[in-house]
């Protein structure tokens, strides 16, 4: 009983000494328009194309604000790990900044940015995320960090393969045009 004791005591004063704040960042490079990849992340009507939650935690159901695209948009989840929300706060031609919160106690600071190299969009994904659950905030955040970084990396992932079918088709649209209107 003493050595159970022993080792409960040991592990919340570890848990104390380790971060709360944790930070990811992954990047991808898009064959695709920097206006698709922008429309796919500022709108949430359209994470559902992309986004990896659902088949992270199928118990996931989204409800979207208004607006649901742009600044100010605002999305929230409920799920059987728990709930949150999320909200656009800044968006420019290269960056879509946001705000998360979990549960009420965990903050996620994160920004998407996009840039032009070499004919293609270089998405990169950071994400800051703080836990503040007393005692344990600091095995809460190596926990979030390891399914963040994996769960960021399988979004990028979709999200490189829905924008690019996205701009393929945008080209082939334009092409079939082109060809109709100059065989009247």
């Amino acid at each position: 009983m003493k050595t159970l004791l022993l080792l409960i005591l040991v592990a919340i004063l570890i848990g104390l000494t380790l971060p709360q704040n944790y930070s990811i960042t992954k990047s991808i490079r898009v064959n695709a328009s920097i206006s698709t990849v922008k429309s796919l992340v500022s709108d949430f009507g359209l994470w559902h194309t992309w986004s990896p939650w659902g088949k992270v935690d199928p118990s996931i159901t989204f409800s979207l604000g208004e607006p649901s695209t742009g600044i100010g948009a605002h999305q929230s989840w409920q799920s059987d790990w728990g709930y949150g929300e999320m909200t656009i706060t800044s968006l420019s031609q290269n960056k879509m900044v946001f705000n998360s919160l979990f549960k009420n106690e965990h903050i996620i600071e994160g920004e998407i940015t996009f840039t032009q190299v070499e004919g293609m969009v270089n998405v990169t994904c950071n994400i800051n995320g703080q836990t503040n659950t007393p005692l344990i905030s600091g095995y809460l955040s190596i926990f979030n960090e390891y399914i963040l970084n994996n769960t960021i990396s399988l979004g990028l992932n979709n999200l490189q393969t829905v924008a690019q079918l996205r701009d393929q088709k945008t080209q082939l649209d334009q092409n079939d045009s082109q060809i109709s209107t100059s065989e009247n």
